[in-house]
């Protein structure tokens, strides 16, 4: 039976579990109830299933009658801390929160990727590693796996691949790149020290404010005069915290940002000018500034015969048309990545976009609506790329 038609066969199935999950979401490192479902749909299947510690996610390992690698597959569970705004009918019931990057199909996939290879269990030559990951969206679940042994504990996974939602690639097809293609996501913060006083004699203290003013157009430099062109990174201020009173100088000013960058060099690079500008500008005007970096997840760096297999793949059982090679990558980050410095892999595109408008909206949109065609296309790319792989 090949994998078109065992997808088909379980489609009605997998659509109901994706609305569920989309109705009932959990936030990061809460997915009890996610863990139940994934180990209770995949209870009668020939996988052996574990739950990791305290309950939260789920591995399952499917034996192969061959003595190949062991491919590791990773599907998220978490959803975000959004008002859904979608007006579906199966929205979800939890106040403020939503799955609103996509993670419901994302769970739903892998679960149709494991029905489907269980039933092709004698055409593997070696092992199925496959891993339902908590708390991708707040950087912990993939070091939490990690930290459980599951990429070493028998079989030892030898190459890992996980999928991700896209609004920007139409529902169905699938999306690879070789390289980078998501960002490493570092955090930063800047005290300026100032000295406080009146805001009749400002000549008597160090006003931090109009020094943070100049360290931010500072830091905007980075990209554009310090960074190659043909380095894809950025630097963002989101938050600018100081003051309490219109007539008091304040005591310091806190500047707070991200850092996105995909080469490690690019990503030191940046990390040293920020502190150079900042400490720089305020011994300029007589004080300091402090900077503290805190390290985020790093880039999604694709191994490029992985995507050379997922393109062979996609093109025999969905059709070259549904094959997409990205332009550029996306500066959004993935905490996939800490798997990949354990081991080679790779993250691929799904796409979700129809012409509605809301299907075009960006990831944690509020008002996001996901094409379910994507589900049974990722299902297909994925157990067909599981199948070529351990040719």
């Amino acid at each position: 039976m090949s994998i078109n038609t065992m997808t088909a066969d379980i489609q009605e199935e997998i659509i109901k579990i994706r609305r569920y999950l989309h109705k009932n979401p959990e936030l990061s490192m809460d997915e009890y109830n996610t863990t139940n479902l994934v180990m209770d749909t995949l209870k009668h299947t020939n996988i052996e299933l574990s739950k990791l510690k305290d309950d939260i996610g789920v591995v399952g390992v499917l034996r192969g009658k061959g003595g190949g690698p062991t491919l590791g597959l990773r599907g998220d569970m978490d959803a975000l801390p959004i008002k859904e705004e979608t007006g579906l009918d199966f929205a979800s019931n939890i106040d403020g929160v939503m799955h609103a990057c996509g993670h419901d199909l994302h769970t739903t996939i892998l679960l149709g990727t494991a029905l489907v290879l269980d039933r092709m269990r004698d055409q593997l030559n070696g092992n199925i590693k496959f891993i339902f990951q908590p708390g991708e969206e707040v950087m912990k679940g993939a070091n939490y796996v990690i930290g459980q042994g599951v990429l070493d504990a028998d079989p030892k996974v030898d190459k890992i691949v996980c999928l991700h939602t896209w609004p920007l690639l139409e529902s169905g097809k699938i999306g690879v790149r070789k390289g980078p293609i998501m960002a490493a996501t570092d955090t930063f913060d800047v005290r300026v020290n100032g000295s406080g006083g009146h805001a009749a004699h400002p000549h008597k203290s160090i006003d931090p404010i109009p020094i943070a003013g100049q360290i931010i157009s500072g830091l905007q430099s980075i990209i554009s005069r310090r960074t190659s062109p043909m380095d894809s990174a950025a630097v963002t201020l989101g938050q600018i915290h100081g003051g309490k009173a219109d007539n008091i100088i304040a005591n310091d000013v806190t500047l707070s940002g991200t850092v996105r960058s995909l080469v490690p060099e690019v990503r030191n690079n940046i990390k040293q000018a920020i502190t150079e500008i900042s400490e720089n500008i305020a011994k300029a005007h007589h004080t300091q500034a402090e900077v503290t970096f805190y390290p985020g997840s790093p880039p999604v760096i694709n191994d490029e015969r992985l995507v050379d297999t997922m393109a062979n793949a996609v093109k025999k059982e969905l059709g070259d048309d549904k094959l997409v090679y990205l332009p550029e990558p996306s500066l959004g980050g993935e905490d996939f990545s800490f798997y990949l410095e354990h081991v080679e892999g790779m993250l691929f595109r799904i796409g979700t976009k129809n012409n509605q408008e809301q299907s075009m909206r960006s990831l944690h949109n509020p008002g996001i609506i996901f094409d379910e065609k994507a589900i049974p296309a990722g299902i297909k790319a994925m157990s067909s790329f599981a199948v070529e792989f351990l040719k």
